[in-house]
């Protein structure tokens, strides 16, 4: 008679043979642990994850974008942003959103659950609209397959009418 151990030993490799005759070295074996198992359930469960890991590489131009000095409450001309999948799976855009002081006013980019194609492209048009004096830093950031970021950095100066004329004239 065997041992319960070589029974659960031979077991594992009869179902390691099969999962290699199905799918070849490339899979992987998730094993569960039973936390709370009496003593006849101390075995691991082994699930076979087969499958292709999502590749979407994104990459996206320019890098930043600087507005320069605008007068205050002036909006700029608009700046656009490329976005392309460079992967082989659709890419979902998630979210866009900017910081204060920028706002996004023309997106080609498709809503969910709408991907770009393998290759695509898609563009975001932003523009700066400062509230007050300042110095603005901020960022575009493009959310996408559910878990990634990816940020553009954006920057910009504002000054008072009386301070615009008054470099003007210097």
């Amino acid at each position: 008679m065997k041992s319960s151990n070589v029974k659960s030993q031979e077991r594992k490799k009869t179902v390691w043979d099969y999962l290699s005759r199905q799918f070849g070295k490339s899979f992987w074996i998730m094993t569960m642990w039973c936390v709370s198992c009496t003593a006849n359930m101390s075995a691991p469960a082994m699930l076979p994850v087969t499958g292709a890991g999502v590749e979407s590489n994104i990459s996206y131009s320019p890098e930043m974008i600087d507005f320069g000095i605008r007068e205050l409450g002036n909006t700029s001309a608009a700046q656009k942003v490329t976005i392309r999948n460079d992967g082989s799976t659709p890419l979902l855009i998630d979210q866009l959103s900017v910081s204060a002081g920028f706002s996004i006013v023309a997106c080609s980019c498709p809503k969910p659950p709408e991907t770009v194609a393998s290759q695509g492209t898609c563009t975001v048009e932003v523009v700066f609209k400062p509230s007050l004096p300042e110095n603005w830093v901020g960022e575009l950031q493009v959310h996408y397959n559910s878990a990634q970021v990816i940020t553009i950095q954006l920057k910009g100066s504002a000054q008072s009418e009386l301070k615009m004329l008054a470099s003007k004239n210097h």
